[in-house]
Parts: C-alpha cells; sequence; structure tokens
C-alpha cells in the first residue's frame, strides 16, 4: 500500500467490527502513520491491503496513536502492526472522517479544526 487513493475495494468499519473470530485472526490488520509520529499524528488502519473507510466511502482517520488503539479495541482486534506511511499523506481536513479520543475516554468525531485542538477541549 504506497497511496492514499483508494482504489476499487475498501475494507469498512462494519466488515472489521462483524468479522467472525477466526477471519479476524486471518486477516492483517496495520497502523499507518500519516506524517509525523507521536501522539499528535494522524493515523489511518487498513485489513488486507484495503483502507479502512465509513459506509460512504471516506478514509477513516484517527487523531492521535490513542485513537486508532482506542478504535482497535472496541472492535475487538488485538493483533496488528505498524505499516508503511502512504505517499502523499493526508490531514485531517474534511475530507477524511476524523475520530478522537476526548478527556473522557471516548472515542468521537473530531471538531473541524482537530489538528489545532483536542476534542472537548
Amino acid at each position: 500500500m504506497e497511496s492514499m487513493q483508494m482504489p476499487g475495494r475498501v475494507a469498512t468499519w462494519l466488515e472489521l467490527a462483524v468479522a467472525p473470530e477466526w477471519r479476524r485472526q486471518h486477516c492483517r490488520v496495520r497502523v499507518h502513520a500519516l506524517g509525523g509520529r507521536g501522539n499528535g499524528g494522524c493515523y489511518a488502519l487498513s485489513m488486507d491491503d484495503r483502507w479502512l473507510c465509513t459506509g460512504d466511502g471516506r478514509l477513516t482517520v484517527f487523531k492521535g496513536i490513542d485513537a486508532a488503539l482506542r478504535f482497535l479495541k472496541v472492535v475487538r482486534v488485538e493483533d496488528f502492526e505498524p505499516g508503511d506511511a502512504p505517499e502523499g499523506g493526508t490531514v485531517c481536513d474534511g475530507q477524511h472522517h476524523c475520530l478522537c479520543v476526548g478527556r473522557d475516554g471516548e472515542l468521537g468525531p473530531c471538531p473541524v479544526s482537530c489538528r489545532l485542538q483536542q476534542l472537548n477541549s
């Protein structure tokens, strides 16, 4: 997976969440840094070399590694690996579905200016 372009098939939240245990054990889930590593960067997930997207086809972007890990915990994915950063990168700019962890520890949509502030701040 070298590019942020999403040709043809993508993985969806629903596909990942309802996959039977045996399926999740055999799929490869990767966490990709989207520019700048560390807690403040953005991340995306892939499943079997397909970008994780919303049902309407928007790339799911996580603000901080804590948000990506929280999502994986919610959908009961314990085995994952780091993935290569895609060429071209991306930002949380409203073109993607951005998720953040708020002060209450809950995962939710990022505010429009998620690159500049923490959810619930």
